[in-house]
């Protein structure tokens, strides 16, 4: 419990703060940290997809609605936490929700994450390339994490598309991507100009016919919003609503690059 306190005054909640959301957070909500939660203006996310890459709302909303319901998803990830109690035994997307709708749009045949942690988002993105793959669109993922314990909520029956790899990003992306090109990149290492600026960077030299680069910090360095000013890139910027949960996160950065493929 004191760690839940130090984690709500650390989000500068004060006595005069304190709502129900924050008790029931403190009672019953086993998460110390990278918070999961329902998003409750996914009508919004729909349009801000739709916007960004051209598709019909409806559409957006379909496969986000398919994010939020899907049943195998859950089953995944219940099969992995066995009797851990640090976390919520409902899979929850939250921010995580955006990439799995960009993924089902984009049909991508190479996402990146840089940063891992449990393998909450890899499983998003996982499950999303399955769904696209039954469709006609096979694609793959490919993880960067220096913690050799990362990834651990993914099922063995998803590393065949799955290339998790051990190291710093600046040890061992660039030459993991010698001749690949990136359709889709999700920044999530420690949010500091360097990380963003070797991760993106590094994409962009590797880009496709369209690339999205996502920032997990919502901009907080201004890396992806200058490298979509000087590259021709459009940048947009999308804060979800967490449902019932105190956290107030500060957004996703999203660059669209639709430039000619780089040479790799």
């Amino acid at each position: 419990m004191i760690t839940k306190l130090r984690v709500l005054a650390y989000s500068d909640v004060t006595l005069r703060d304190v709502r129900w959301e924050h008790v029931r957070y403190v009672l019953w909500d086993p998460e110390v940290e990278s918070h999961t939660y329902d998003v409750a203006n996914v009508d919004e996310l729909a349009e801000f997809l739709a916007d960004l890459l051209g598709c019909d709302v409806g559409t957006a909303r379909r496969y986000l609605d398919e994010g939020v319901r899907d049943v195998e998803f859950d089953e995944r990830w219940r099969s992995r936490l066995g009797r851990r109690l640090d976390l919520k035994s409902r899979a929850m997307l939250g921010n995580r929700l955006l990439w799995w709708g960009l993924v089902r749009i984009l049909k991508p045949a190479l996402c990146v994450e840089c940063g891992v942690y449990n393998g909450l988002g890899s499983l998003v993105l996982l499950r999303a390339l399955e769904l696209n793959t039954e469709e006609g669109h096979p694609g793959e993922l490919m993880s960067v994490d220096a913690d050799p314990a990362s990834g651990w909520v993914v099922p063995p029956r998803l590393a065949d598309r799955w290339e998790l790899i051990e190291g710093t990003t600046a040890d061992v992306l660039g030459p993991t991507l010698l001749g690949r090109r990136v359709d889709l990149l999700v920044h999530d290492t420690p949010h500091t100009a360097e990380n963003a600026e070797h991760e993106f960077g590094l994409a962009l030299s590797h880009r496709a016919a369209r690339t999205v680069l996502l920032d997990s910090s919502g901009g907080r360095t201004g890396v992806l919003q200058r490298l979509c000013e000087e590259q021709g890139g459009r940048y947009a910027r999308f804060v979800d609503v967490p449902s019932n949960h105190f956290r107030r996160g500060s957004g996703t950065g999203v660059g669209l690059f639709t430039e000619p493929e780089a040479p790799c």
